[in-house]
C-alpha cells in the first residue's frame, strides 16, 4: 500500500470531496454522529408531553432532574439533590459557555487547563471567553498530569477540564488526582463524562465520586440513546457552583425544551437500550481495530472506553495523520478526523458511528486499499 499524491487535503470537509471522488459511497466516520434508532418510545413521548406550550425551565423541570438524580445514584453510586442538578441543551453548549459564565465572578483567574489531546471545544470555550488555554501534558495512564503543571499557571487557573474516557484516545482514567490538584489550588474541576457507559477495559469513574466540592460533572443523552438531535444532557456537582451557573444560563434565555426534557426524564428510567448501544458499538470497535491493523500492518487495538479508535499513522505516511487520511478518503470512501483537530497530527480518530449497512459495504474495501 503506497501513498500517492493526494493533493493537499487537511480539513474534514476536504477530505469528504476526496472520498466523494473515490468511486464508493462515502462512509463518514469523522464526527462521531449517532447513527442507530433511539428508543422507540421517543417519537410518541415527544407528541404527548403536553408541555410544548409552557416555556420550560432553563435547569429542568422537577421531573427532569428527579430522573437525572435517581439515575446518578444508580449509575455512580452518587446521591445529590434538586438545587445541585440541571438541564442542558447537549452538552457542547455547556462546555462552551462554563468558561465565560464561571469567569464573571473570578477574573484574578484568567487560565483554563485542558488535556493536551482533547476534544477542541474545551479550548474554544476558554478563548470565546478571553482566557489562556494550557494544554496539560498526559501522564502514563492517558490522563492529564497535573504534577506537572508549574505553580505560576495552577495559581492563575480557574477551571481544569477532565474527559475520561477521553475523546480522542479512549483512554480510562483515575479522577482523583484531579479532584486533589482543585483542593489544593482552588480550582474548579469539569469533568466532561459523556462516554462513561462505555468503558471496555474497566468501569468508568464519575469526578462526583470523590465529592461536590468544586466539582463539576457534564452528561449527556446523545451517544448512550441516540438523542444527539434533541440536545439533551445534565450537569450536576457543588451546589454553589450549580445555582450560579443555572442562574446565568436563565438569564441568557438556555432553556432545553419541555417536550424533549419529558423524554429525556423517561429515557434515564431505561438501561436496556443503552446494553444494546454498548453492544453495538464494541462490535464496530474490533472489526474496526481488525481492519486497520491489516491495512496499516501493525497492531492497532480498540480503546479502553469511548467510541473511538485512535489510529497512529506508520512509517509509510510520515507518522502523518492527515496523509492516512488522505489515503482512507480516497482509497475506499473512508472519512477520518485528522489528529491534529484533537492535539496530536500523528493520528486520526475513526468513530464507531458507522451502520450496519455501511460496515457490512466497508468490510471489502479494508482488503482492497493495499
Amino acid at each position: 500500500m503506497n501513498e500517492t499524491s493526494l493533493g493537499g487535503a487537511r480539513t474534514v470537509a476536504q477530505l469528504r470531496e476526496l472520498a466523494y471522488d473515490s468511486g464508493f459511497e462515502v462512509v463518514d466516520a469523522s464526527v462521531g454522529s449517532p447513527v442507530d434508532p433511539p428508543p422507540a418510545v421517543v417519537p410518541h413521548l415527544l407528541a404527548s408531553s403536553g408541555v410544548e406550550r409552557h416555556y420550560p425551565r432553563s435547569d429542568g423541570s422537577p421531573g427532569f432532574k428527579d430522573a437525572a438524580l435517581a439515575w446518578l445514584l444508580r449509575s455512580a453510586g452518587v446521591a445529590l439533590d434538586v438545587a445541585q442538578v440541571g438541564a442542558t441543551i447537549g452538552s457542547k453548549e455547556f462546555i462552551t459557555t462554563l468558561p465565560a459564565i464561571l469567569a464573571r465572578q473570578r477574573q484574578d483567574r484568567d487560565v483554563v487547563l485542558v488535556p493536551s489531546i482533547a476534544y477542541p471545544s474545551y479550548a474554544v470555550g476558554a478563548r470565546w471567553a478571553g482566557l489562556e488555554v494550557y494544554p496539560m501534558p498526559l501522564g502514563a495512564d492517558g490522563g492529564p498530569d497535573f504534577g506537572a503543571i508549574p505553580e505560576e499557571v495552577a495559581v492563575r487557573a480557574l477551571l481544569a477540564w477532565v474527559n475520561s474516557p477521553n475523546n480522542p484516545t479512549g483512554a480510562i482514567y483515575d479522577l482523583a488526582g484531579a479532584s486533589r490538584f482543585g483542593e489544593r489550588h482552588g480550582v474548579i474541576i469539569a469533568s466532561d463524562e459523556c462516554y462513561r457507559d462505555f468503558g471496555w477495559s474497566g468501569q468508568p469513574g464519575s469526578l462526583l465520586e470523590f465529592g461536590t466540592a468544586s466539582h463539576i460533572g457534564v452528561f449527556s443523552l446523545s451517544k448512550r440513546s441516540n438523542l444527539a438531535g434533541l440536545r439533551i444532557g445534565i450537569y450536576a456537582g457543588d451546589t454553589d457552583l450549580i445555582r450560579e451557573i443555572a442562574q446565568t444560563r436563565r438569564e441568557l434565555g438556555l432553556m432545553p425544551p419541555g417536550p424533549v426534557q419529558a423524554v429525556a426524564a423517561r429515557i434515564f428510567e431505561d438501561e436496556e437500550h443503552v446494553l444494546e448501544q454498548r453492544r453495538r458499538y464494541l462490535e464496530r470497535l474490533e472489526l474496526l481495530a481488525g481492519w486497520m491493523s491489516r491495512l496499516l500492518d501493525t497492531p492497532v487495538s480498540p480503546p479502553q472506553g469511548g467510541i473511538y479508535l485512535w489510529v497512529p499513522a506508520t512509517a509509510e505516511f510520515n507518522h502523518d495523520g492527515t496523509a492516512l487520511a488522505r489515503m482512507l478518503a480516497s482509497k475506499i470512501g473512508l472519512v477520518v478526523a485528522p489528529g491534529e483537530n484533537y492535539g496530536d497530527p500523528r493520528f486520526v480518530r475513526i468513530a464507531a458511528t458507522i451502520s450496519s449497512g455501511q460496515m457490512e459495504a466497508l468490510a471489502p474495501r479494508m482488503g482492497s486499499a493495499g
